[in-house]
């Protein structure tokens, strides 16, 4: 498989993406991980914070509940337009707007930025530099960030070649490698759903946290704090996140 596939469509179908992840999705804490996001980035309301890669607006309509002005960004429309129920239902507004993370063209216009959820990382090593200059740009000088990614140590120390998540029957079936050439996690995944089955295949490019700071920096991103999970954890290879918190530095 070619180690750069990543079937976006296939990916986030929105139907498959929520059934399948609805539990990971709860556990995942979503105000816990926003109070420290605040807490990390010493962040007041009505602050504008920008969402990179939001998904279906867990972390924004989060964040619009506390008062902050916040503007929403992904490239999968279905998961745009189900964040805008949502929040309709919450009674919060969130701008949520279609974009590609690599073609951004905001100028200073934020607080804050925030890309979580292994947003990060689905291009090529080029791009993915693209989308960190953009979200560098997208900030006023001093302006917080945190990015959310898996830790490139703690995968290759641990990768399973086969995980199955199965619901009522139904099968989510990843067959993982990693290319050390490319540094990314190649996943030939397979959808087995009522009688029917796709294929939906991904990779993502992981780093290390000292390549990732790295990359940060050239972009004009300095991070002040590094924790190897939500609960604060620190940085490690017995943990499997890298969450970074800093701020634009030019």
């Amino acid at each position: 498989m070619d180690p750069y596939v990543f079937d976006a469509e296939a990916v986030y179908a929105l139907d498959d993406y929520l059934y399948f992840y609805d539990e990971t999705l709860r556990a995942e804490r979503t105000p816990a991980q926003v109070d420290r996001v605040l807490s990390a980035l010493a962040l007041r309301p009505p602050a504008r914070v920008i969402d990179l890669g939001c998904g279906h607006g867990r972390h924004a309509i989060e964040l619009a509940r506390r008062g902050f002005d916040v503007t929403a960004v992904d490239q999968m429309q279905p998961f745009l337009d189900r964040g805008a129920a949502d929040a309709r239902a919450a009674g919060v507004s969130v701008r949520f707007e279609r974009a590609d993370l690599r073609a951004l063209s905001y100028d200073g216009a934020f607080d804050a930025a925030v890309c979580l959820f292994d947003a990060f990382g689905a291009h090529r090593d080029d791009e993915n530099v693209a989308v960190l200059a953009n979200m560098a740009r997208a900030l006023r000088v001093g302006g917080g960030f945190c990015l959310d990614l898996r830790n490139r140590d703690w995968m290759a120390r641990n990768l399973l070649p086969t995980t199955v998540l199965e619901r009522d029957g139904n099968l989510m079936i990843d067959r993982h490698a990693f290319d050390s050439r490319t540094g990314r996690l190649v996943d030939r995944r397979v959808i087995v759903r009522d009688g029917r089955t796709r294929e939906a295949p991904l990779s993502t490019r992981l780093y290390t946290c000292s390549e990732i700071e790295r990359l940060l920096r050239e972009c004009g991103l300095t991070v002040r704090e590094a924790l190897g999970d939500w609960s604060g954890l620190p940085v490690s290879v017995n943990h499997n996140r890298l969450v970074l918190f800093g701020a634009r530095a030019r």
